[in-house]
This record gives C-alpha cells, structure tokens and sequence, in this order.
C-alpha cells in the first residue's frame, strides 16, 4: 500500500493538486496581507477564509482522480483483483489530500517566515483553527471522491468544484447562525477572540465523519457508512444547537494592553502591538495637539481592548483605534490616513433622535466638519470657517475647541451652530 501511495503521489492527480493549491494559497495571500500580517491567529484564520477557494480545489482534484479509472476503461479490471475495492479508493483519496495540503501549507509557511519576524503573540490556541482547516481539506477531497466515483462524467470535477464553491459562499452569509459552524470556512471572528475547545473539537470530530462517510460510501461499505453517518449527525446536533460565532470572548492575554511611556499616552493589545511605533507616529500628534483641552481625549486605544457592550465615544478620555486590517505582509501600517480618520469620533456627536436614529442638522454636521479639520490639522472644508479659525490666536481656537466638545456632550444644537458661525 505505501508503494501504491508513492506511485500516486508522483505520477496521479496529486502532483497537479499540490501545485494547484500552491497557487491557490500564495494568491489568496497576497490578497489580503492586511487579514494576516503580523499575527499568528490572524494566519490561522485567514487559512479558514480561503477554504472557500480551496476546498472547492480539492473537491475538484478528488472528483478528478476517483473518475481516473472510468476514464481509462480500467474499472472492470482492477473489480476483478484479489485486492479489496477501498484500498486503492483510499490510496488515491490520501494521495490528494496529502499533496493538496501540502501545497496549501508551503505557501502559508513562507507567509509564517514573514508573521514570526515580528509577531508580538503566539498564543490563543490559532493552532487548533489551523488543524481543522487541515481536517477541512482532507474532508473536501473524500467529498470529491465521492462525486468521482457516482458520477460518470468528465465535467463531474469542474462542477463539484464551482458548486462547492458556491455552497460554501452561501453558507458565509449564515455567520450569525450556529449552523455556520457545520462549514469549514472561517465565520469572521477576530484574530483577538477564541473559539470555544467545544467548538473546535466538535468541528474536528464533524469533518472526520463526513469525511469517512463519504470514503465509506464511494467504497460501498454500507456499515461504515451507517456508522459515519450515524457519528456526523451525532457531532452536528449540539453544533447546530448550540451558541452561534457572533460575540465570541476576547483572549485576556491577546488584548493586554502595552503602552508607550514617553508622551501622550498610546495603547495597543499585545496582539497588535508590533505595529505600537507606526501607530505612536501618527497617534501622539494628534493626542499633542489637544493635549490639556478640557473634554479631549487624553489617549488612543486599540479597539481590541475595548470593554464589551461599550459603545464607540462613549469615554471622552480615550479614542478607540480599529487596527482590524490595518498591517502589511512585512508588519507595517497599512493605511495612516485610515488610522487618523478613528479620531473622528471625538467631533461626531451621537446625538439620537426619539426613534434612535443619529439627528444631525446641516449646519451642525458643518461644525463638526470645522472642528475635525483643526483637530487633524487637514485642508479647508467647503463651507467651513477653517481659514478664519485658525487666524485666532492659538489660546483662542483651543478654547474655541473646548466651547466645541462640550456643546457636542450636551448635544446642544444651536450652540453647535453658533460655534460654527465665526
């Protein structure tokens, strides 16, 4: 059997396979860098992100290498062998998910060479979201096997392959649901949450029994069959049932904060935090500049670390900073304009209506305009007195900025308008 293995593995679909998904890997990396760079569980979970792509591949490869014999008039002969009909089922199946993953995994270590150089944690237990993705691509290539042997077309691969690929799209939309965690692609959580050791093992133990259900079935092996399927819907039940992906906890030790000592004071998780030199660069000018107005903020926050249930804004002392998507490959910051634009916060008044929606008059959004453009130190707004603002001694626009958030807090919209009338 380990001959017959080697075989398959050099002169099979498998070659093709890894190759595919080498491809498939290194392209969804490059991608989004911004998903992964930096973190350990952030990789970890991008892998389950791009099983959209890549089981959809290795179902396609598996349907591909179960037709082989059809396709080359050899079924009625290897029938007719001593050798039992699963052997060579499962030699091929494991010839497939062994190339094919191993595609995906040389990709994702050159992405893991980048992420170690400046990984600031390694914890959280990504390693087990990386097992089941591993768990995931075997699974996909039984399922393919499956379709290879029961359907007798050449196009069976390519349409196994669109289709898995449209399922699991559809099933993405379902991440507000427990039935979400059935697919194997990532369910949007965030590279600072965990996912509960029941989850987790209740996905491996899903995906190994759909996985031998599907071999067992190609193979004809009616009591393992019933057996794996007796097992799959024993694991979906509590899985289905259960609490969905949405509001996972936070890692207590992902989001510890690390600050910067010199300065206005910036925070950032430890997950994040070895991005703190690019943040503190554009974080601590602004923080400077307000520093000592009455109702500023006195610090910027990573959002990470924000208190469950806490609204944006809601502590004037703190600007929360979203850094969700905000690292390159190499570990740098991928958009400072997007990073200063969080502060908007602090000159966006929530203001409610009765029905609770935010109630924002014309000449009041124009203030707010006015008051982030001297915050942020940008260029003239349409419409705004930013030239003439700035023309007051500097005493003057900051107590003209304080007169601003305090007006903002009471959501006092005439004052508001005055304000913005200089």
């Amino acid at each position: 059997m380990k001959r017959a293995l080697r075989v398959e593995l050099r002169r099979g679909t498998a070659p093709f396979a890894a190759l595919a998904m080498f491809g498939a890997g290194v392209w969804m990396l490059a991608v989004h860098p911004d998903d992964w760079g930096g973190r350990w569980a952030g990789l970890a979970n991008y892998l389950r992100m791009s099983m959209l792509i890549l089981c959809a591949l290795m179902i396609a490869a598996g349907a591909w290498q179960a037709g082989r014999e059809r396709r080359r008039d050899m079924h009625e002969l290897l029938a007719s062998t001593p050798r039992p009909g699963w052997q060579p089922l499962l030699v091929a199946w494991l010839a497939v998910a062994l190339a094919g993953t191993a595609g995906v995994l040389v990709a994702f270590a050159g992405a893991a060479v980048l992420v170690a150089r400046v990984a600031t944690y390694t914890g959280g237990g990504w390693w087990w979201t990386l097992a089941v993705g591993i768990l995931a691509l075997g699974a996909a290539a039984a399922l393919g096997v499956f379709i290879g042997r029961i359907v007798p077309l050449r196009v069976a691969a390519p349409i196994a392959g669109l289709a898995a690929y449209l399922g699991l799209g559809i099933a993405t939309y379902w991440d507000g649901k427990a039935a979400a965690w059935l697919s194997p692609v990532y369910g949007g959580w965030a590279a600072d949450r965990l996912v509960p050791v029941r989850v987790t093992a209740l996905q491996a133990a899903w995906l190994a029994a759909v996985a031998a259900l599907m071999l067992a079935a190609a193979a004809r092996l009616r009591r393992a069959a019933i057996l794996a399927g007796g097992l799959a819907i024993a694991v979906a039940v509590p899985m289905v049932t259960g609490p969905a992906a949405r509001r996972l906890p936070a890692d207590p030790a992902a989001v510890e904060l690390v600050c910067t000592t010199t300065g206005p004071q910036v925070c950032l998780s430890r997950i994040n935090a070895f991005l703190i030199d690019d943040v503190t660069a554009v974080a601590q000018p602004i923080l400077a500049h307000l520093d000592g107005i009455p109702g500023a903020p006195r610090r910027a926050v990573d959002q990470a670390a924000q208190p469950d249930g806490q609204p944006i804004g809601e502590n004037d002392e703190t600007v929360w900073l979203n850094l969700n998507y905000q690292s390159t490959a190499l570990g740098g910051l991928t958009s400072p304009a997007q990073l200063r634009a969080d502060f908007r916060q602090v000159t966006r008044p929530a203001c409610m209506d009765a029905s609770g929606r935010r109630e924002v008059h014309q000449q009041v959004h124009l203030t707010d305009a006015l008051a982030t453009a001297w915050m942020l130190d940008e260029a003239p707004i349409a419409d705004t007195p930013l030239a003439r603002l700035r023309a007051l001694p500097i005493p003057e626009q900051r107590a003209w900025f304080a007169s601003y958030l305090d007006a903002a807090g009471r959501c006092d919209g005439p004052s508001l308008i005055r304000l913005g009338q200089l």
